[in-house]
């Protein structure tokens, strides 16, 4: 059932990079996201850090078809007790992005929205132990050019359903750099 829903969405949302030719109004990007956060409470402390890479082709500065892999850890400690807990989650997905200017576009710097679906596989692991599953979801984002072929992305919302057992919901945020060549 999920292999079937995992193709009926990619079919829906015309992800096929196989089906087009490169043109003279294709750009490549690669994007780079990081986000830490550190949370201390009386003898309780958390730490969670997401790095993950996107390389990308953008038709026409409208769709953008690429891939990301992600990686995260979330790891918490209580000094009282002497217990650490951690958990890690790795992710390989594919996505379509839909990208429109916000305002103006002859501004310092000119801002582009993006939003779109993705798919993939996501393995997590934990003291329990590690399973892997498909997942699917959505991404919205914004990326403030600061320079013709440099941006600021903010991966302002991600939600992946993972479809396990007992279904999961991962959301994350992220900042991080987006070079177009």
């Amino acid at each position: 059932m999920r292999t079937l829903l995992i193709s009926l969405m990619l079919v829906f949302f015309g992800i096929n990079a196989w089906s087009f030719e490169s043109s003279e109004n294709d750009k490549y990007s690669i994007s780079f996201n990081y986000l830490l956060n550190m949370n201390t409470q009386g003898n309780n402390s958390t730490t969670a850090i997401n790095l993950s890479v996107s390389p990308s082709l953008i038709r026409n500065d409208i769709h953008e078809f690429g891939g990301t892999l992600t990686y995260s850890n979330n790891s918490s400690k209580n000094s009282y007790f002497n217990t650490t807990s951690e958990s890690t989650v790795t992710s390989l997905s594919g996505f379509y992005r839909l990208n429109f200017p916000v305002g103006d576009s002859s501004a310092k710097n000119p801002l582009i929205a993006y939003v779109g679906p993705q798919v993939g596989l996501v393995s997590m692991k934990n003291p329990t132990g590690t399973s892997s599953n498909t997942s699917a979801g959505g991404q919205v984002g914004l990326n403030m050019m600061v320079a013709q072929n440099l941006a600021i992305n903010f991966h302002i919302f991600q939600f992946d359903t993972v479809f396990a057992s007992s279904t999961q919901l991962l959301i994350t945020q992220s900042i991080g750099i987006k070079y177009y060549f």
